[in-house]
This record gives C-alpha cells, structure tokens and sequence, in this order.
C-alpha cells in the first residue's frame, strides 16, 4: 500500500480514525487532517489501523501486522536493541516517538501527523519506501532558522543514508558551519535534499565549504534557498593555518571514507585558498543534480556575498596511495544545474568539469570582492581571482584533465552590480561568463549579460557552439589601455561556431572595439553584430580569426559618431604569422557610421590587415562601408577599393560649376552617370569634364529634363594628383535645374 509518495506539493490527507470498536457521533469526526509533503492526496485508511498499546513488546511483533498501519500514540524506549519490523509497515506517528536503539525496516514507510521529534538516538536500518523522506525536526531540529540545527541535520542525511532515503526540509533552517576547517558537511552516496514552502537552508561558512560532494555519486539538491549569512574581510585573505585546517578536514574524510593513504602528500585544493570559501566544494564526484536552487546573500553589501556558490575540482581517486602527489585523479562528471538563481554572488560557478549541463540560470546582484565601503577591490593583494559567473577551465590539472561535453543554455545575467564604480584595474574583471584554458565540446545558446563588464573571456576551445548571446556593457570603467573587451579571446579556438550574437558598449564615449579579434583554425563568426555610441579608438581592429580556413559572414558594426582622427584605424586584423601564411580566410563585413572619407580618403578609410605578397594561399575578404559606399575587397594580398561617390549641385549663375566629389590621387574611373532632377534651363547645353580643356571628358552632354545619363569610362591609370569634377555649360545656368552625379572609383594596392 503506497502511502507516501515524492515530496513535491503540500497537500491535506484525509485520515479515517473509525475503527468497528469507535463509534461517530458524525461525519465530521470520521476525519483528521494530516498535513504531509506528498505529490498527490492519499487517503490513509485508519479504520483497521493499529493502535500501539503503551506496553507493547517491540521484540515480539506479530506477524499478522504485515502490510499494516501502526499507530503510534506514545513514547517507546527500545533500550538499546534492535527492532524488526514485519513487511509493508506504515509507521504513523500521531503522537508518539522512538528512542535509543534501531528500527530495521523491510519496505516500511514513515509517516507524522505534525512536525515535532519522533526519533531520539534511532538508528534506521533496512529497506524503506523508495520515496521515503526524513524530516530533520523528526530527530529534534528546531527549524526556526536562528537555531543551529547543524548536528540534526547531519544526522538526518546519516539516517537517510542508512535507508536510501530523501531529506525534506519545509522550514527554514540554520547550520552553523562557520568553524573552519571542523564543520563542513560531507554528503554520501545518494544523498537527496529537498525543500518545500520556500524554505531557507541558511549557512555562514566563511573559509571552509558549506558541503562537500567529494568522490560520491547520485546526489540531488532541488526546490531550496541557500541562504548566506555571513560577512568577510575584503582586507584578509588567508593564513596557513587556515589552509592546515582545510587540508586536515578534507584529508581526514578521503582516508577515513574513501581509502585514501596520503604519503608525503595532501588532497588537492586547486584554486588557492579561495576555494575553499565555496558553499559547495565538489570533487571527482558522478551524477549530481541541483534543481530549481536559489544561491541568495541575505546581506546587501559586496562583503555580505556569498565569495563562490560552486567549485569544481580534481581530487585524487579512491582506493590508493598517494606518494609525493603523484596517483590517479578524476574530475566531476554528469552534473545538472537546471533552474538556477545566484543572487548577491561574487564567484559563481568555477573549476573542472566534464558532462556539464547549464540551464535556465538566472544572475542577478554580483560584485567583486571588497569592503562594504568599497575599499579592497578584489581582496587586499587581490587574493579573490576576477570573478564571473561562469567559469570553467582546465585549473591546472595535475593529470591533464579538462573541462569536457559543457552545456549552458538559457542563462539571464541581470548585471546588478553592487558596489564601488571603480574597478581592481589591471588585474581583471568580472564578465560573465569565462571558458578557458582547454575547453572541449562546449555548447553556448541563449545566452545574455547585462553585466557592465562584458559578457565573457573565450579561448584554447575546441569544437565549441556559441549562439544567440546577447551584451550589454560599458568599457568606459575600464582604462582602454587595458583592452577590457565584452567578448575577449584569450586563446586559440579550434572548429568552432559563434553565431546570432549582439554587443552593445552603452558607454557615451568607446576608446575600444567591444570585441575583440580572434585566433584559431575552421571557425565561423556568423551574425555578429557590434554596436557603439561615440568611437574614438586606436585598434587595428578587430574582425579576424588569425589562422586558416576560418569565416566571417553577415556580421557589422555600426557607430553612431566614428570621431577618430588618428591615421590607418583598422576594421580586419590578423597577426603576422597569419599575414604570412593564413589560408582559406573567408570574410564578409559590414561597416555603418564609419567616419567621412572625403577629407582624406586613405588615411580615414577602414583599414584591412589581412595577407601579405608572401602568403601565396587563397585568402579573401570584403568591408562594406555603407556610410561612405566604399566596398573593399582584398583576394590574396591584392586590395581592391571601390568607392562610390554621390553629389546633388542646385545649378547658380555662371558656365561652371566644381563639385565637392573629386577623383583623388591613386584612384582610377570606372564610370560616371548624371541624373537631372530638376530639368535644365530652357537652350542650356551641360556637360562634365575634369579641367577647363577638358570640359567633356567624362559626360558629352546631360539630360535636358529630369532623367539619367550614364558613361563607362573603365579607366586602368590612375593619376599621381587629386582631379576636380566640373560642370560646364554653354550658356548661364541661369539658376535653374539641380543635377545628381554618381562617380564610381576604383584603387588597388598590393601589400608586402
């Protein structure tokens, strides 16, 4: 008979108290309500129900109780010994309880009408229902979440351990595992907790890990608030005793728990000592799930955080000697985190990993280590590494291991930063979201970051998938000389897709490209669209993938106000081993809002940095100026400008008129074509020429009334000067008509 189920929803269950020796006086008495954590109504049929007697003999349980409800109404000393229960016993607790010994089940299900102590020094053995749930008040926590239920709570987990069972926390509670290095949690195989009514697991670990899920398997953490409640010292980083302490705790539990010898050795704690100030330290361990958890600082300021939520990291393996540091290490496999909120976080989410799943993860408050009045940033010494939301990495594995077959998927990073304005400079920053250091199989989709400092750091990835990411950020808290990028490449990427995604730097004025140029091999920038309020920059740009067989397709950046005035401001950009020997480079880009052209074409151009005369493979790219309808091609080392240039003139007085437009120097004429908008004066005979002798060299004659002319001119010399561009007539213009001339002129030049 199932009568208590998976713990999800909190419902009333209908309990039957009549029983043939009970009689009603009416329906209303024939009901108890019993509030339990179950996933749907069970009727509990108590009319054949057991009652305990208060003198009942627990060694000498009839058998005929199989598959029975006990009711328990009174308190049983079981004086040190060892009871077993017949099959398919519900135990129901209406207000009785168990102490001092062991209760041996065989299939048997718990269940209390109310939340108060039914077990005191009760040791549970044997099978219980699959969905069994512990109540930590049942082994006397107070739940008041001011009380430390710490001790309780341990032993909650220990005796669900003991029946595979499931912990069930529906009440706020406080663990007090502040002492460092003397209070850390240890979960077991199995472990299972599992809130409900919104309850609060609230912890003030400060150097040591909240819990440690070090080389176990199948532990599930789901629908609970981890509640931080502590303050750090922005000034104070670490001492060695700090580090023994740690080291002694974690080193114990592998040799006393895994059968670890440890000679002339230590556990390994990647990371530094900041490590150990994770909530969660989780180490070599396989099939861990968190399911809708809130990470949550109860305090409002940057030294109220939570300083990491969760590190992964390499441990070495059980069942083996040690000897100075050398033996076989594993790292985290098959972990889901799915429906994930951190709020009021410095570090996230960092270290090894392998079978990752991210999704439908929400960050909200961060901040950088430092004091409530903003003083310390990123620690005294900057002992917190520049912390993000997500980061993973190799975190320098001592058997080359890395983080491996990574999904992250639907994550929303509000960006509400918490703090001083100022940033640790040099030293790093807080993007989201950081892959690096050996990376394989990683898949990015749905991505956004509102975080002022960028979306994320990306590098030494192979076979990576980045789409639909989103940023907004402001580089202007950043010296630019720094190069603080909202999407920087610090290492290679290979065979690698990073498609749909959108950055914007929210900064009045951007000294630098909000992204920047990449390096690697067969990797696709696909729909990548940049965009800026005021650029005054001296990048040499920053579409680019240094390296072979790469793309670079439907993909802009667009400038509200481009006010460089240094010379030779580039948009593509490979290093010079890539100009000497990159192949197969395919780019297509396009340029809005880039600055004028007509003071100074070559200099104010965007510049491509591509191949050079030496590179003897096939490489090709093209930027479309749209602002300056310039369109650049370059195949191989041979750059090709095509320039096309537009000019209405309202006719005056007089037989000419100069245009604005000239042909300047290296340029060469391809065509010309003249649109009369407004008809000509009535006799008048225009034509288009270059010089007074050369009054018709270039258009014979215009359209008298509105139309369009147009004249191939293919010219393949260009002149060593600038060339003027006239209007002449044969008579006074007579103030009348208005002519549109388009010219379209080509350059070429070959690069070293």
């Amino acid at each position: 008979m199932k009568t208590f189920m998976s713990a999800t929803l909190i419902l009333v269950v209908s309990l039957i108290f009549c029983s043939a020796t009970t009689s009603c006086e009416n329906e209303s008495e024939l009901f108890t309500e019993a509030v339990l954590l179950i996933e749907e109504e069970v009727t509990i049929d108590l009319e054949n129900a057991i009652v305990i007697p208060e003198d009942f003999d627990w060694t000498n349980i009839p058998e005929t109780y199989k598959d029975s409800i006990l009711d328990i109404q009174f308190d049983f000393d079981f004086e040190e010994q060892t009871i077993e229960l017949p099959a398919d016993i519900t135990l129901y607790f209406s207000t009785g309880s168990f102490s001092n010994g062991e209760l041996t089940g065989d299939n048997t299900t718990i269940i209390s009408q109310t939340k108060y102590q039914v077990f005191d020094d009760i040791d549970l053995a044997g099978s219980y229902d699959e969905d069994q749930y512990l109540m930590p008040y049942w082994f006397g926590a107070v739940m008041d979440g001011v009380t430390d239920d710490r001790d309780v709570f341990v032993e909650t987990l220990d005796q669900a351990t003991n029946i595979s069972g499931k912990v069930m926390v529906d009440k706020d509670i406080f663990l007090d595992v502040e002492e460092t290095g003397a209070k850390s949690i240890f979960l077991d195989d199995n472990s299972w907790i599992e809130g409900d009514n919104d309850a609060n697991i609230i912890v003030n670990s400060l150097y040591s890990p909240a819990f440690y899920i070090a080389l176990v398997e199948n532990v599930t953490i789901k629908n609970l608030v981890m509640l931080y409640d502590q303050q750090y010292d922005a000034s104070f980083g670490w001492d060695t005793s700090i580090i023994e302490d740690n080291i002694t705790q974690l080193r114990y539990y592998l040799e006393q728990e895994k059968n670890i010898i440890f000679t002339s050795s230590t556990p390994l704690w990647n990371g530094g000592p900041v490590s150990f100030r994770a909530l969660f330290s989780i180490e070599a361990a396989e099939n861990v799930t968190f399911e809708n958890v809130d990470f949550k600082a109860k305090g409002a300021t940057a030294d109220t955080f939570i300083q990491e939520a969760i590190k992964f990291k390499e441990q070495f393996s059980s069942d083996q000697e040690v000897v100075s540091d050398l033996g076989l290490t594993a790292i985290s496999k098959q972990v889901s985190l799915t429906n994930i909120s951190m709020d009021g976080v410095i570090m996230g989410i960092q270290g090894i990993v392998e079978d990752l799943l991210i999704t439908n993860f929400d960050g909200h408050r961060y901040s950088d280590v430092q004091s409530a009045s903003g003083n310390y940033i990123g620690g005294a010494d900057h002992w917190m590494p520049p912390p993000h939301l997500i980061y993973l990495n190799e975190d320098s594995s001592i058997n080359n291991l890395f983080t491996n077959n990574v999904q992250i998927t639907n994550v929303m990073d509000y960006g509400d930063y918490v703090g001083s304005t100022e940033t640790r400079g040099s030293s790093g920053y807080c993007n989201s979201l950081k892959l690096v250091g050996n990376v394989q199989n990683v898949v990015v989709a749905n991505y956004t970051s509102y975080r002022r400092d960028g979306l994320g750091d990306f590098g030494n990835i192979i076979n990576g998938d980045f789409s639909d990411m989103y940023s907004e950020y402001t580089s202007d808290i950043f010296d630019s000389s720094l190069k603080f990028y909202s999407m920087r490449f610090v290492g290679p990427l290979t065979n690698s897709t990073i498609e749909n995604v959108t950055i914007k730097d929210m900064s009045d004025l951007a000294e630098i490209y909000p992204m920047g140029f990449a390096e690697g091999d067969y990797v696709t920038l696909d729909n990548i669209q940049i965009y800026v309020n005021e650029l005054n920059t001296e990048s040499y740009g920053f579409f680019g993938i240094s390296g072979s067989n790469n793309t670079i397709i439907n993909s802009s950046i667009s400038i509200e106000n481009h006010t460089s005035t240094d010379a030779y401001r580039g948009v593509i950009y490979h290093n010079e081993e890539t100009l000497e020997s990159g192949a197969n480079n395919y780019y297509d880009v396009t340029v809005n809002g880039w600055r004028s052209l007509d003071e100074n074409c070559y200099e104010n151009k965007c510049r491509m940095i591509f191949a050079n005369a030496s590179n003897t493979n096939t490489n090709y790219a093209k930027i479309t100026d749209i602002s300056n309808n310039m369109v650049s091609e370059q195949t191989n080392n041979t750059l090709v400008d095509t320039w096309t240039r537009t000019e209405t003139v309202d006719l005056g007085s007089g037989t000419s008129e100069e245009l604005e437009i000239n042909i300047p120097y290296g340029y060469m004429l391809q065509s010309i074509s003249a649109n009369t908008v407004e008809s000509l004066a009535s006799g008048v005979e225009i034509s288009i020429g270059t010089s007074a002798t050369e009054k018709s060299n270039l258009m014979s004659t215009l359209s008298k009334s509105t139309g369009t002319i147009s004249a191939l001119i293919n010219e393949v010399t260009s002149s060593t000067s600038n060339r003027s561009i006239y209007l002449f007539s044969d008579s006074d213009f007579d103030s009348t008509g208005s002519v549109e001339v388009t010219i379209e002129l080509t350059h070429e030049s070959q690069y070293d």
